[in-house]
């Protein structure tokens, strides 16, 4: 499993609508955050489940940056804006049922992967091109099969 993380630094306004520079944030949030202007001219946290203001009625925006506490000041990709939100990747499985069975292969489900990817490339082709298409189908029914408690 991959665990994705997305900093302040890999969120950045590209292109389109220009962003609005020195707003205040009415509270913390984070780069990437849907947020909307509230009455007081202050950003706050957008909610779908809240009132049609809270829902960005008023106006609505994504923080080019983390706000760290009340008064901080951001800048508001607008809508129209083309944004680029990256993300790092964090190899390894996290602390579940399902990444504690991708810690181990099953090994029996690999070999049944494999053998059944050998039998479907063995109808592929002829000569070495049959082999090639053998051996393919026999690695990735192997990957495949082993990984099959991993989602």
């Amino acid at each position: 499993m991959v665990a994705l993380t997305i900093t302040a630094a890999n969120v950045v306004w590209q292109s389109g609508t220009k962003p609005l520079s020195d707003q205040v944030a009415g509270e913390a949030f984070i780069a990437g955050a849907a947020i909307y202007l509230a009455a007081n001219g202050k950003w706050l946290k957008a909610q779908a489940d809240g009132t049609a203001i809270e829902a960005g009625s008023g106006g609505i925006g994504m923080a080019l940056a983390t706000a760290d506490a009340l008064g901080a000041r951001i800048s508001v990709a607008l809508p129209g804006a083309i944004v680029a939100i990256g993300a790092g990747l964090i190899a390894g499985c996290a602390s579940s049922p399902i990444a504690e069975a991708c810690r181990e292969p099953n090994v029996a489900l690999g070999v049944a992967g494999a053998l059944a990817g050998g039998l479907v490339g063995s109808q592929i082709g002829a000569g070495l091109g049959r082999d090639l298409a053998i051996a393919a189908g026999a690695g990735t029914g192997a990957v495949l099969g082993s990984r099959v408690n991993c989602k």
